[in-house]
């Protein structure tokens, strides 16, 4: 089965403004994104009042290029872009440049890819095919104007077929989802009385900023494990500092994520790979930066 076959119209009634766009997103079937949208939101719920194990993990732009090496061969782009990055692409492989996914706040790790793409490899198809089994995986699959990353999707599915990662209408969500879940006021309750645990890197600074953020969602509780802040696929974390009755588990692990859960399988809490989530708690302006971090009004 061809998994990113048919494109269908991206709508979400909260964020309107884009539909002038005529956005699209590969789904497995034609489904209402509203629809599919609430379908995510009481899936989660569940899983929060039976406080059980459950990992959402996000795949993007960042890593594709990390797990199947960088292309910027994509015809939508504007002639002169589209010269420029496949130049830089030669370039970068030429002189082996370590590879880094950067935004303008913040990084999400910086690796030598070509000497250890073995553990890349093992380690994302390790997490995925679990993650695929007992979770989900929201994948960036969306067609927007001015950024383009379809054309990772034929050798992502290669990947994941080689791997025996199988993605069915229960397993596979949008990318965009995780955010709205975290950012839309509609669905305020995923923080309500909550004990949540925070893995990520972090200075003191950031720490109030983030914990004052949640205060503000009525967050009940806040713990921490602190990780490195641009290696994370090498971190070792003590499961034995998380206290068992969490609720919820934000991992900000940038590229690496994949080793923090793997090292969470089978920890009895909803695990929410919520990156760039986490500079928006730090820094609330930051949801503008981000499409579908802020509903249109």
């Amino acid at each position: 089965m061809k998994i990113f076959k048919n494109k269908y119209r991206f709508s979400l009634k909260d964020y309107r403004n884009f539909d002038v766009e005529n956005r699209k997103v590969f789904l497995l079937q034609n489904e209402d994104c509203n629809l599919l949208l609430n379908d995510f939101y009481l899936t989660i719920l569940k899983i929060i009042k039976k406080n059980t194990h459950f990992p959402i993990i996000r795949l993007a732009d960042g890593e594709f290029q990390f797990l199947l090496g960088t292309n910027e061969l994509n015809f939508r782009k504007p002639i002169i872009k589209l010269i420029y990055h496949l130049f830089k692409q030669v370039f970068e492989k030429f002189t082996n440049k370590k590879y880094e996914a950067r935004s303008r706040t913040y990084t999400s790790g910086r690796y030598d890819v070509n000497n250890i793409k073995p553990e890349i490899i093992k380690k994302y198809s390790e997490s995925l095919k679990y993650i695929s089994n007992n979770g989900i995986i929201a994948i960036y699959t969306i067609i927007k104007p001015r950024f383009y990353t379809e054309q990772y999707l034929p050798k992502l599915e290669i990947f994941l077929n080689e791997n025996n990662i199988h993605l069915n209408t229960k397993n596979y969500y949008p990318f965009y989802f995780v955010y709205i879940l975290l950012t839309n006021k509609k669905y305020k309750d995923i923080y309500l009385n909550k004990h949540v645990h925070l893995i990520t890197s972090y200075d003191t600074d950031k720490k109030n900023k983030i914990e004052n953020s949640l205060k503000a969602n009525n967050v009940k509780e806040i713990t921490w494990t602190k990780i490195s802040k641009d290696n994370s696929l090498h971190d070792k974390i003590d499961l034995k500092k998380i206290n068992k009755n969490v609720d919820i588990i934000f991992v900000g692990g940038g590229l690496g994520k994949v080793n923090i859960f793997n090292q969470l399988r089978g920890f009895p809490a909803l695990t929410i790979d919520a990156g760039y989530i986490f500079e928006t708690w730090n820094n609330p302006s930051l949801v503008n930066e981000r499409d579908y971090c802020k509903t249109h009004d």
